[in-house]
């Protein structure tokens, strides 16, 4: 697709959305997609490929919350975790603007080595990338409950995803989910695992894209409490020990007094529906 048409039908979709796109902002779009492209050679960014996917896939998809302007503030740190090729949190940052403080986390270096190439070539000011896992940036004094928003995208399911994230976030601040058409299955059955860690879900949305008419929705947790000392838990535990076991549903009592508890040695490894 060239590049004319694919800002077009970018602007227009995402007017479809209520958003608005500067030509500037679709500029940089492109940009980014094209450094997304050709880096896709070396580094696994993305299994899209086709140009009209990706304008739908990742564009219009990242910028699903700015649907949703009274639930964004006018300006402070944006963090992505699990960025990947900078999605949601690159696309984020160019429509809301330099207001807007943006730390893009991602432990593939390769990966971090892109986000940081692409942040300089876009010229995205007061744009940082952590090559870490976010477990232990969690841990860390400079970034722990500072963010006044986070988001995660096809990160992972709920329980695990909000001990990634709700650490950063200040306490009145707010985590953006992105799910497919399952996800309020796996949002029923991850109330509790959210509240162990200082959140509530605030507020649901479903949205059909533009243009391939798929399903996504949207969860807004906010960040009601501060985080228990207890977590994030150290790397790789979250993931193999999920707050809400492994079949989602209820957590175990006592799970939020930490990894060494009883409850959550019950607790046990794997998928289950959250």
């Amino acid at each position: 697709m060239k590049e004319g048409e694919w800002r077009e039908r970018l602007r227009r979709g995402a007017a479809s959305l209520g958003i608005d796109l500067t030509p500037e902002a679709t500029e940089r779009l492109w940009q980014h997609w094209q450094l997304v492209k050709e880096a896709g050679r070396r580094v696994n960014l993305t299994g899209v490929r086709d140009d009209a996917a990706a304008l739908t896939a990742h564009y219009l998809d990242s910028l699903l919350p700015l649907a949703l302007r009274e639930e964004w503030p006018s300006s402070g740190l944006l963090v992505d975790v699990g960025s990947g090729a900078g999605f949601p949190g690159i696309p984020l940052r160019v429509v809301l603007g330099h207001t807007w403080r943006v730390l893009l986390v991602e432990a593939v270096r390769k990966k971090a080595a892109f986000l940081e190439r692409a942040a300089g070539e876009l010229a995205l000011e007061g744009v940082e990338v952590r090559a870490e896992r976010a477990e232990l940036l969690g841990r860390d004094g400079l970034w722990r409950e500072r963010a006044d928003v986070a988001v995660a995208r096809a990160l992972a399911r709920l329980d695990v995803l909000v001990e990634y994230a709700l650490p950063l976030v200040r306490v009145g601040g707010r985590l953006w989910v992105y799910k497919g058409p399952r996800a309020r299955e796996e949002v029923d059955a991850c109330r509790n695992a959210v509240r162990a860690v200082g959140g509530e879900i605030a507020g649901q949305w479903r949205f059909l894209l533009p243009w391939s008419g798929g399903e996504r929705w949207l969860f807004l947790v906010r960040k009601e409490r501060p985080t228990p000392s207890a977590f994030p838990r150290r790397p790789g535990l979250p993931r193999k020990r999920p707050l809400a076991g492994p079949g989602g549903g209820e957590p175990v009592a006592g799970t939020a007094k930490g990894p060494d508890s009883r409850a959550e040695k019950r607790n046990g490894v794997g998928g289950g529906r959250c």
